[in-house]
């Protein structure tokens, strides 16, 4: 069976993505590779990790139906490409979940595979002000993608610390920007967004609530990240003049908010960015005492804001305005701060702990 409408196609190839991953990650309960708690987890006790497989084979499910199903729709070739790259980014979180890779050397391999996926899709060259497009040079394209690509992946990373957390946020981030892509035919766009989403809704059940069964490992959370970074990049690559650059960093700004300042609030506190550390928004929410499903929802409740905030600024024609992405970073960096300080006042500040590496 094979479909005409993008829509269409989109949900066909997204059911082999969802039913591979709820398969794979299922099977990965049984496999016995358990997370340990340490002086850095959110949880009390073991539980099964590399529930990630299930979220690469889901994305590879996905992207294998529509080869087979739809030769004609969408570049295959830029998407194994992208895929391939992705992988890379997944089997490093595999080693980093066996051997527990440095920093320094994951950062490392983290920029060759960004790097490696600027060049296949090719750097943003217009900045979108208001209603004009201001030419960008290359190798500032180059370097601007490249640093959106490397903190998502990573921030995504840092970010996966809570039952639910990732799976409930990203897979709404994907399913938005899934539809902007359908609605301004960003077809490889539409595909890479629609199969991470369907991926990421196939593990979610064995990973949300009070005691989840399964965790993602690094192996699922930088696949995640990368997959958005690249995703997002590639909707700009298709529609260079369309004014969507700044509809990846809206879509997943309460992520990108908590992660940004947490580090300049470290960097304040003249900690070192690369030790280990429990000073997240969302950590220090659970540290007071909310449970983790709570804490995944806000999360969640924030990334749906932003999806509708996000997809009604393309309705009306002001996503292209960088003072529109200006007032909700203010709003979201005000938010933080306020629940920061009220925290602060019933929390002490996490010890600073040695370096990983």
């Amino acid at each position: 069976m094979s479909f005409e409408h993008p829509v269409l196609i989109l949900l066909h190839i997204a059911g082999f993505a969802i039913f591979t991953s709820l398969g794979f990650s299922g099977f990965m309960i049984f496999a016995g590779f358990l997370d340990k708690p340490d002086h850095r987890s959110n949880h009390t006790r073991p539980v099964p990790t590399a529930g990630g497989v299930g979220i690469v084979a889901g994305m590879g499910a996905g992207l294998l139906a529509l080869m087979l199903f739809y030769p004609d729709y969408g570049d295959h070739r830029l998407l194994g490409s992208v895929a391939a790259l992705g992988f890379g980014a997944a089997l490093l979180g595999m080693f980093d979940d066996l051997y527990a890779v440095s920093s320094k050397l994951k950062f490392a391999v983290i920029l060759i595979l960004a790097s490696a996926a600027v060049i296949v899709i090719g750097p943003p060259l217009w900045f979108p002000v208001a209603v004009i497009n201001i030419p960008v040079p290359y190798f500032l394209g180059f370097g601007g993608a490249l640093l959106w690509v490397f903190v998502v992946t990573n921030g995504v990373n840092f970010m996966d610390g809570a039952n639910g957390m990732m799976a409930l946020s990203m897979s709404v981030s994907f399913v938005a920007l899934a539809i902007i892509s359908v609605w301004i035919d960003a077809s490889e766009a539409a595909i890479l967004s629609a199969v991470m989403a369907a991926a990421l809704i196939g593990f979610a059940p064995y990973n949300i609530g009070k005691r989840a069964m399964i965790f993602s490992g690094d192996v699922g959370s930088l696949l995640v990240g990368f997959g958005y970074g690249v995703s997002a990049l590639i909707l700009v690559a298709e529609a260079p003049r369309a004014g969507v650059l700044y509809v990846g960093p809206l879509l997943i700004l309460p992520f990108l908010t908590d992660i940004l300042l947490t580090m300049l609030l470290r960097v304040r506190r003249g900690e070192q960015l690369l030790a280990p550390h429990k000073t997240h928004l969302y950590q220090r929410l659970i540290a007071s005492g909310k449970s983790h499903p709570a804490v995944s929802t806000l999360y969640g409740l924030g990334a749906m804001f932003m999806a509708v905030i996000t997809i009604a600024a393309l309705a009306f024609g002001i996503i292209r305005s960088l003072f529109f992405l200006a007032l909700w970073v203010n709003i979201l960096v005000m938010a933080y701060l306020v629940i920061h300080k009220k925290l602060a006042a019933s929390l002490p500040d996490q010890p600073q702990n040695p370096p990983d590496d």
